[in-house]
């Protein structure tokens, strides 16, 4: 049977994305074959999904897996999926996060080598673990510690369930190299060296850059980099450079008085009109409302 699916919106939390989430669902009994209960999605986030009190079928694709009591399933970031309950009522916990959590900086190579197995699908790890895998690991713990902060919202609690979500990674990381092997060589230390230089160029030229000028910088011709680009970072080079300039768009609105029409022109739009379209789509509010927002905050 075939299923539409759509692209889920990012959480926000008084009027700002949140690059992490947290939240205790509950599923019931439901037919695969009312396609008007089926909630096929994707979204950036990366998922993990860890059964409290539940037996249900998590389909990722053409992929069926069920999740029951102490196991632990991850859906790849902008990989569809749905889930649907095989008893009257299924309790689990969902985590999701944005992928640029897991490094420092997206000019470190050797931190993008962390963040391929969940955005890649070249990468061929188990995405789920039973109950026998991780219960006498960190896991159920972090997990139990990411529902807490997240309920309680004490002061610093993102700070708190990022540093746990990202233990948690350490540890799909860690356990993968030494099970499944090491992957780290999909893609070839050359492609690995274009891309960075196509990330700190658009890094430090974000105001100018585009496809072709980076294609040229690597040597290669525009559709092959752009296909390398995608398949690395998990979006288009265009669409990062937006994402750079927005991100400095952002930290000018905060830190500056100049008005939105110089900050748009400052990054590198060349209409306001569109570097709002842009903002929008990104941050999920206008620059306008984002800067009256950051200053009440």
């Amino acid at each position: 049977m075939q299923y539409e699916f759509h692209e889920e919106e990012k959480a926000v939390v008084d009027n700002f994305e949140v690059p992490v989430q947290c939240l205790l669902m509950k599923a019931s009994r439901s037919d695969m074959n009312d396609t008007r209960k089926i909630d096929f999605h994707y979204h950036d986030y990366i998922e993990f999904l860890y059964g409290i009190d539940c037996d249900i079928n998590v389909w990722c694709e053409d992929d069926k897996h069920i999740l029951k009591n102490g196991e632990l399933i991850v859906i790849n970031s902008k990989r569809p999926h749905f889930v649907f309950s095989n008893q009257d009522e299924s309790t689990y916990v969902v985590i999701k996060f944005m992928p640029q959590i897991l490094y420092a900086s997206e000019q470190s190579v050797r931190e993008l080598k962390y963040i391929l197995p969940f955005i890649s699908s070249a990468y061929t790890h188990n995405v789920k673990l039973g109950k026998e895998e991780i219960s006498n690991s960190e896991i159920p713990t972090l997990i139990e510690k990411i529902v807490a902060e997240w309920e309680n919202k004490g002061f610093g609690y993102e700070l708190a369930v990022r540093m746990y979500a990202i233990n948690i990674v350490l540890w799909l990381l860690r356990y993968w190299d030494s099970h499944c092997g090491s992957q780290n060589n999909l893609i070839p230390p050359k492609a690995m060296a274009s891309v960075q230089k196509a990330i700190e160029y658009a890094q430090n030229n974000y105001s100018t850059a585009t496809s072709n000028s980076a294609a040229d910088l690597c040597y290669m011709s525009h559709s092959y980099f752009s296909r390398l680009f995608k398949k690395v970072m998990g979006r288009g080079f265009t669409d990062y450079v937006n994402y750079v300039r927005i991100s400095e768009a952002q930290r000018l609105l905060i830190s500056t008085q100049k008005s939105i029409t110089d900050i748009s022109l400052d990054v590198g739009f060349s209409t306001t009109s569109y570097f709002i379209d842009k903002f929008r789509k990104q941050v999920h509010m206008t620059p306008k409302q984002f800067r009256q927002n950051y200053s009440k905050s």
